[in-house]
């Protein structure tokens, strides 16, 4: 199976403890997240799972492996309804600079091995890219709008 990964990071002008809360916070990440679609909350007491719809339709269950507030979490994404996407996961850091916080993500999709999959894997990463930077944006000025 192959693997796309991105890495992005951002400065928001909020306290590590305020951009976790919010964008840890499944209930409110459609308001700045576009490609979740849906989510139903499973289990909100550590580790807390989701199940999450994305774009497309597409289903993930989400679970976290590790949720360090205000630090960092990992997560992984299984059971996918994609016939082309197997699962993924992903961590996010949060970094005190000076009462401002530099927030990276790093994703990762799984995707089936199949010949059509690698032709568009560079296409898949560009587009992972793009809606991992518009929804950090996005969070980031809803949050410094405060």
């Amino acid at each position: 199976m192959g693997k796309i990964t991105i890495h992005w990071e951002l400065l928001v002008a909020a306290t590590p403890e305020v951009v976790w809360d919010y964008t840890q916070d499944w209930r409110r990440r459609r308001d700045w997240d576009g490609s979740v679609a849906a989510v139903e909350i499973i289990q909100e007491s550590p580790p807390q799972r989701v199940r999450a719809r994305f774009g497309g339709g597409l289903w993930f269950d989400v679970a976290y492996k590790k949720g360090d507030r205000p630090r960092i979490t990992t997560l992984t994404m299984t059971n996918s309804t994609s016939a082309w996407v197997t699962g993924g996961g992903g961590s996010w850091r949060y970094e005190d600079v000076g009462g401002a916080t530099r927030w990276s993500q790093s994703n990762t999709l799984v995707l089936r091995d199949h010949f059509l999959m690698r032709a568009v894997s560079p296409m898949l990463k560009m587009m992972l890219g793009f809606t991992t930077r518009r929804a950090m944006r996005k969070a980031k000025r809803i949050l410094e709008a405060r």
